[in-house]
C-alpha cells in the first residue's frame, strides 16, 4: 500500500471534477477546470493526471479507443480522511485538540456550527470512539 501523499491544490481540483463526475478524459477535465479557475494547458492537465497516477496512486485509467479515460481510486471521504489524518500527524505531531483550536482560530464557527460540532463530540464520546471509525469504512 502506497504512503499518503499530499495533493496539490490543482490535484486537487482534479479530484472534484472527476468524484463529481465518475470518469472523465484529459479534455473533459481541462474543460471543467476552465469553467471553474480559468486557463490551464491540455498537457499540464496531462501530466498532473499522469503524476496522480503514477506517482501518487489517486487515480487510474482505462482507454476507450484512443481516449484515456480517468477514474479516481479512493472515494471522497476516505481520500479526505487520509489527507487529514497525514495533515494532522505533519503538522500537529497528531494532536486533535491543537488541530481543532488551529480550525477555530483560522474560521470561528457559526452558532449552529458549535451546536452541531457539540453535538458530534459528545456522541463520539458515548460511542468511547471516534465517529469516524464507524463512518465510511467500505471504501
Amino acid at each position: 500500500m502506497r504512503k499518503v501523499q499530499m495533493v496539490t491544490d490543482r490535484e486537487l481540483e482534479i479530484l472534484k471534477v472527476l468524484w463529481a463526475k465518475g470518469r472523465a478524459s484529459v479534455r473533459e477535465v481541462q474543460d471543467e477546470l476552465v469553467k471553474e479557475s480559468g486557463p490551464v494547458a491540455y498537457s499540464t492537465v496531462q501530466t498532473l493526471l499522469n503524476i496522480m497516477e503514477e506517482k501518487k496512486g489517486l487515480v487510474s485509467h482505462v482507454v476507450e479507443g484512443r481516449t484515456f479515460i480517468y477514474v479516481p481510486l479512493k472515494s471522497p471521504e476516505r481520500t479526505i480522511r487520509d489527507l487529514t489524518r497525514r495533515f494532522v500527524d505533519r503538522v500537529f505531531d497528531g494532536a486533535l485538540d491543537r488541530t481543532l483550536v488551529a480550525l477555530l482560530d483560522s474560521k470561528p464557527p457559526t452558532a449552529e456550527e458549535f451546536d452541531r460540532l457539540r453535538a458530534m463530540l459528545d456522541e463520539a464520546q458515548r460511542q468511547g470512539s471516534p465517529m469516524i471509525s464507524s463512518q465510511n469504512h467500505s471504501d
